[in-house]
């Protein structure tokens, strides 16, 4: 039995691994995952960096950077499975509602001049802009924030204050007030607003249908290691992915991830965030989230690299590094999907002609990364069309 020291944060978008691990399928591989609860995404890249974990629970975005070296020391690596789409929402305090007008409609795009009218009425008194807290800066969720005011016209780095804070840390700070808002995965959304704290404003499957919130990311010693021991650890990452997609497993996947050695929340309302059952205002109705988080297989495991094109896109596009011509050659090395072929051979994904499913924005093609990118004026904004 080999065993395989996997960090990770308390998210529900860990579930494939923590499945893989509590029913039986690393067992079935020869292998045997120790799962490490950490708090912060330094803590996970920095430990994986230096071999404390031989993989890890990684944001993708953190996992291209890590591995490009964008913004830190380069961290040898390779991300062949991604562990879940999808998963974040954007919360808001129960104070800034008020701002807002004390509702929030339906439809996100139609709050944001709600959005630029609160902003503007705080410039205007002297105060202040609102703060937002995503996770990291290399994460999805500081992306969705950028990317949801930009459609607004409101400049994130201007208009309003982006501050970093560890999932499990956000309901906590929304209730103490020290931030007006968040973008986190679940089920850490859904806990604010059970505390009275928190308003869902929109998930992020809403904005983006098909973002590659988590990957398994392999440090280099196991990556130039034994190609069995890869091909068994994607294969026990897939089987518990697969197995957490079966709605016939929720109750049990809820009631796994509840435990306090991995969430630590309460098994109802982990259950609602796996169904996809949102309750967007404290005390209110629940409503159903199509795709709310996606552990499917092939369709999110195996890594799609025109996904991996856009985060590295807006990598480029709010000014975390320079744009590179060669940089999908490199995914390609990052992502290995021979691994995963090897892993779960003939399971492929259909193609699709925009991998990420844009509501906020025109359709990606990640052959012309170039022309996605001449959209944006040098704030990242979208550019006036005449």
């Amino acid at each position: 039995m080999k065993r395989i020291t996997i960090g990770f944060i308390p998210l529900t978008d860990a579930a494939p691994l923590i499945a893989a691990h509590e029913r039986g399928f690393a067992d079935e591989e020869g292998l045997a995952f120790d799962l490490v609860r950490e708090v912060s995404w330094a803590n996970i890249r920095d430990k994986l960096s230096v071999g404390l974990f031989d993989a890890a629970h990684m944001l993708t975005p953190l996992a291209i950077a890590s591995a490009l070296g964008i913004g830190h020391v380069t961290v040898p690596l390779i991300a062949p499975a991604t562990l879940a789409l999808n998963g974040n929402a954007i919360t808001l305090s129960a104070a800034f509602v008020r701002e807002l007008g004390g509702a929030l409609p339906e439809d996100p795009v139609a709050a944001l001049p709600l959005f630029a009218a609160a902003i503007k009425r705080r410039s205007e008194a002297g105060l202040s802009p609102p703060v937002f807290a995503a996770t990291f800066p290399y994460s999805t969720h500081n992306y969705i924030l950028r990317a949801y005011f930009a459609a607004g016209g409101i400049d994130p780095d201007r208009d309003v204050q982006l501050v970093v804070i560890p999932p499990p840390l956000m309901a906590g700070s929304l209730e103490k007030g020290l931030i007006d808002g968040f973008c986190v995965g679940s089920p850490w959304n859904s806990v604010a607003v059970d505390r009275g704290a928190g308003h869902i404003l929109t998930p992020s499957s809403a904005l983006f249908a098909r973002i590659p919130e988590k990957t398994l990311a392999i440090g280099d010693t196991l990556a130039g290691g034994d190609p069995d021991t890869l091909r068994a650890i994607v294969a026990a990452t897939a089987e518990g992915a697969a197995w957490c997609a079966d709605p016939a497993n929720a109750l049990e996947l809820a009631a796994m991830l509840s435990a306090p050695h991995y969430l630590g929340v309460s098994a109802p309302l982990v259950l609602r965030t796996i169904e996809g059952r949102l309750v967007f205002t404290p005390g209110g109705p629940t409503r159903s989230v199509p795709d709310f988080i996606r552990y499917d297989v092939p369709g999110t495991v195996r890594p799609d690299a025109g996904r991996y094109a856009w985060l590295y896109a807006q990598m480029v596009r709010w000014g975390q590094t320079r744009f590179d011509p060669t940089i999908p050659r490199r995914i390609a090395s990052l992502i290995r999907t021979d691994i995963y072929d090897a892993a779960m051979p003939g399971l492929l994904p259909p193609a699709e002609a925009d991998p990420i499913g844009s509501i906020l924005e025109p359709a990606f093609d990640p052959a012309d990364l170039a022309g996605y990118l001449a959209r944006f004026d040098e704030r990242g904004l979208p550019k006036l069309r005449a």
